[in-house]
Parts: C-alpha cells; sequence; structure tokens
C-alpha cells in the first residue's frame, strides 16, 4: 500500500477526509470507476479505522492522499506518516462530530462559512470548469489587442505627485519648504496646502501618463498638458520642478515613478488579454445566472424601505466591502491581472 499512497498534506487535507468519510463514500468517480478487478474492490474496502457513526477504508485514504497535489504528496510516503495523519484527521472528525451532537453546527458563523465554501465549489463546477483560459478564441484574444492596442505599444509613462497654490507668488513661497520635504511631508503639504480637491486627499499623487498627459489606464483620465511636459522634464524620481502655470492656478510637480515604453506583440500580450476576457465573461456568466435564479424564485425588492434604512456606524463603505465572501463574487484559480 504504501508505495501506492504517496502521501498528503497536513492539517486539513486528510481532515476533509475524515468528515467526509463519516457514513459518506469519498471515493472520486472516475478513480472508482476505474477499478473493476474483484480482488482490488475487495482490498480498497478493508476497514482502516472506524468509531461510532464513521469509518474510513483503504480505498478512502488511498484516493484522499493522491487527490492533493504533487509537493504536498511526497511528505507522506511511510506508513508511519499516513498513520499519524490518519490520526489527526480521525481526531478532527470525532471532534467535528461532538461539536454538532452540541449544535454547534448551527451557528450562524458556522452556517455561513458552510455556505460560503459550497457556493464556491458550485461556481468552480458550474462557470470556471466551462469557461477557462483555453476556451477564449483566439480572433476574440486579436480583437481586444487591437481594440487596445495602446495598452500594449506605448512609449514612456511618468507618475507624479503635484501641490496646487492659487498663484505664483505662493507657489515660489512654497518651493523650498516642497524642495525639502521627503514624501511623506510633500503628501503632507499637499493634503494642507493643495487647492486641487481631486488630489489632495491622496497626498497630491497621480496615475501614470504619457507625454502628452494621456493616462496609461482606461479608467484615468489623464492630467493637463502642462503638467506632463513639466513631469517629462524632470530626470530623476524624487526631483521636484518649479511652478508651472495650468488655468488660473499654478502647480508644483514631484516625480514619483518612471515607466519603461513597452512594445508587447500580440503573442506577447495574449496571456494577459485572455486573464482578462477570462474574468469578464466568468463574471457576466455569473451574474446572468444570478438573475435567471432571482426570475425563478420570484425575488422580489422592496426599494422603498431600503431608502428607510439608517445607520449610525460611519460612512458606508464601496459597494462589496464588509460582505462575505463566496457569492455571488468568489476568488478563483484565476482572479488577479498581472498588470
Amino acid at each position: 500500500m504504501w508505495m501506492r499512497v504517496v502521501g498528503l498534506g497536513l492539517g486539513c487535507g486528510l481532515v476533509v477526509l475524515a468528515v467526509a468519510s463519516l457514513g459518506h463514500a469519498h471515493t472520486s468517480p472516475l478513480r472508482a470507476a476505474a477499478i473493476t478487478d474483484p480482488a482490488e474492490i475487495e482490498r480498497r474496502s478493508q476497514i482502516v479505522a472506524s468509531f461510532e457513526g464513521g469509518k474510513v477504508t483503504l480505498g478512502e485514504l488511498e484516493d484522499a492522499i493522491l487527490e492533493q497535489n504533487p509537493v504536498m504528496q511526497q511528505r507522506y510516503q511511510t506508513a508511519e506518516a499516513v498513520h499519524v495523519l490518519l490520526d489527526r484527521s480521525v481526531r478532527f472528525a470525532l471532534l467535528a462530530a461532538e461539536a454538532e451532537r452540541r449544535g454547534y453546527g448551527k451557528d450562524a458563523s458556522v452556517v455561513l462559512a458552510a455556505n460560503q465554501a459550497a457556493v464556491q465549489h458550485f461556481i468552480q463546477h458550474q462557470f470556471d470548469d466551462a469557461i477557462t483560459l483555453e476556451s477564449i478564441p483566439a480572433p476574440d484574444v486579436e480583437k481586444y489587442y487591437t481594440a487596445h492596442l495602446r495598452e500594449f505599444v506605448r512609449g514612456e509613462g511618468r507618475r507624479a505627485s503635484i501641490l496646487m497654490l492659487a498663484d505664483q507668488a505662493a507657489a515660489d513661497a512654497m518651493l523650498p519648504k516642497v524642495q525639502a520635504a521627503d514624501l511623506r511631508a510633500f503628501r503632507d503639504l499637499a493634503r494642507a496646502q493643495s487647492l486641487d480637491e481631486t488630489t489632495k486627499q491622496r497626498g497630491g499623487d497621480l496615475p501614470f501618463f504619457d507625454a502628452e498627459g494621456r493616462g496609461f489606464e482606461a479608467e484615468d483620465s489623464g492630467v493637463d498638458p502642462a503638467i506632463a511636459k513639466a513631469a517629462f522634464a524632470l530626470k530623476e524620481v524624487g526631483e521636484t520642478s518649479r511652478p508651472v502655470q495650468v488655468g488660473q492656478r499654478f502647480v508644483i510637480v514631484r516625480l514619483s515613478g518612471i515607466r519603461a515604453a513597452e512594445d508587447d506583440s500580440l503573442r506577447a500580450a495574449d496571456d494577459r488579454i485572455r486573464q482578462r476576457l477570462w474574468r469578464d465573461r466568468r463574471q457576466q456568466a455569473i451574474d446572468a445566472y444570478s438573475e435567471e435564479l432571482k426570475q425563478k424564485q420570484h425575488y422580489v425588492v422592496r426599494r422603498e424601505l431600503i431608502d428607510a434604512v439608517k445607520l449610525d456606524s460611519g460612512p458606508p463603505l464601496p459597494p462589496g466591502d464588509g460582505l462575505p465572501g463566496g457569492f455571488p463574487h468568489t476568488p478563483s484559480r484565476v482572479d488577479t491581472d498581472p498588470r
């Protein structure tokens, strides 16, 4: 057996096995279907551990271990290691059964955690297994690349922080203090002195922009060409410009970042684009399915009561903050954009 069982990670891996084995077969359907030899079936049906209300068979133990990733499997190549793991897992199962007997399974936090896990598994099988990176057609990738060419082929970018003042006299008076300030001190000055309401709460920070002032990302509106010109005239991060006129005001610009020019081919950008399209299509599928469920379940909302909700717990959070994970937007195997 031990040459066939290639180990399992400590803790929760076999914990899942032990819990699932309390009267429920753990064997993978695909693996079980492939086993037809009567002698092998009999061997796997042997009970490795049992207790009142539950048991673990040799086949369940082997399958649980073999389903783990290869790195974790390497830890359990001996009978002693698997024995320790099994003992820990059965101990966990016994405690879990006792917690259930005492009613802890009905606790709101436990029910929420179970629902979150169930929804995550549902979304994985319903959407993630069907919508994959590989399922994105090549023509769709090329279409996106062409439509967003400036994201992949563009010149050098700059990032800067600004402090806006009423007139040149005020800006000239402020310049020595700004030049002597470190990054934190500059941000404090911007928050306290800048007249630009858009950036002052961010300590004057601006997103990346090109030499013409256009923002690098689609959601960025860009900056005034005078600010861009001043930023591109600076040579090193941390340098500060002399006051430049922007409309009726004067701005001091500090260079805070330099992004090298990019010239990514379609081939180089393929994976990045697939991830973006995958994420969008997955979300669209989840949203559409959720709307179908609302229709099937005759979802009704009384918006006048929502408007009447009273809260005295501080300013509202952005949409989604504070909501339990797992529904409808769950993390998955591809959930970040490398850019």
